[in-house]
């Protein structure tokens, strides 16, 4: 079978100028959602949730383009697992940096072996000065190999609490049971979770940081859903900010930013409470 030709450098940059205008139509599209679709806000909040390696702007990308995304990937990282986009499945687009070499790079580049010079441009030798529309996909577009997806070890939801209620003790200097009247330990430990996960992203969000009347609580609710779905606990709602109609001269809206703060401090109470319960479960092999 004869090879695809090769695109011509305009032909390159006019590729790559569609690509990244059709995804700034999805972004587009998705902010508008997000301020009047609950459910799409949900969505969002998933998916940040199920892919917490990608960052809070392609999760809003990837919800809008495969709600129901659980893997995502570029065609040749599947192809190292053994799989490969299916015949007629269309690729997701996402922003990816765009990475130039720096002129230290590329003297550590000349005088190093080949496998050392490719260390130094993937690293710090290289700088971002832009992001691009750069193909992806979800596992459900692509065939191949058994695939089975890396997932963390379970933490009990019990040690969830506990950890959760030492972590507010010691960071806030507070008793959440005394301050707010529970005794978690007669809470069934998913209940007590859920409060708990609401009470560290209360305090982990500036009130400041949202300007509309209810913007702070839903964005707390929303960080205590992704934080409880990271940990595998059944969540609370998710609640979309009252942001509609709200326009301002920044290039992005402030749902935007409203998004990231919640999934933001969503993934660091959740990681906060994995690396504890961790290092928990060291101790006690130790000891």
């Amino acid at each position: 079978m004869p090879s695809k030709p090769k695109m011509t450098e305009d032909e390159r940059r006019a590729y790559s100028a569609r690509m990244r205008g059709e995804l700034e139509s999805v972004m587009d599209r998705a902010y508008g959602a997000m301020v009047t679709d609950e459910q799409f806000w949900i969505t969002v909040m998933r998916t940040a949730a199920t892919l917490d390696d990608r960052s809070p702007v392609n999760c809003i990308a990837i919800a809008a383009q495969c709600p129901h995304a659980t893997r995502v990937l570029s065609s040749g990282d599947w192809r190292k697992v053994g799989r490969f986009p299916a015949k007629g499945s269309t690729s997701l687009r996402i922003w990816t940096p765009i990475r130039r070499r720096t002129d230290d790079a590329q003297a550590a580049t000349e005088a190093a072996p080949r496998e050392a010079a490719a260390d130094a441009a993937e690293g710090e030798g290289r700088r971002v000065s832009g992001y691009k529309a750069g193909p992806v996909f979800d596992i459900s577009q692509t065939d191949g190999d058994a695939y089975e997806q890396p997932a963390a070890a379970p933490i009990a939801a019990e040690i969830v609490r506990d950890v959760l209620l030492a972590q507010y003790r010691d960071w806030y200097h507070e008793d959440p049971e005394q301050v707010g009247g529970f005794d978690f330990t007669r809470e069934a430990p998913d209940s007590a979770v859920r409060i708990l996960l609401y009470g560290h992203a209360w305090r982990r969000l500036p009130e400041s940081d949202a300007a509309l009347p209810g913007q702070h609580a839903a964005e707390v609710a929303s960080a205590a859903h992704v934080a409880a779905l990271i940990l595998g606990i059944a969540p609370g709602p998710a609640v979309m900010p009252p942001l509609a109609g709200i326009v301002t001269q920044d290039k992005k809206p402030p749902v935007h930013e409203s998004a990231v703060r919640a999934i933001e401090a969503g993934r660091l109470i959740a990681r906060a409470v994995t690396e504890a319960a961790e290092r928990r479960r060291e101790l006690a092999l130790a000891g």
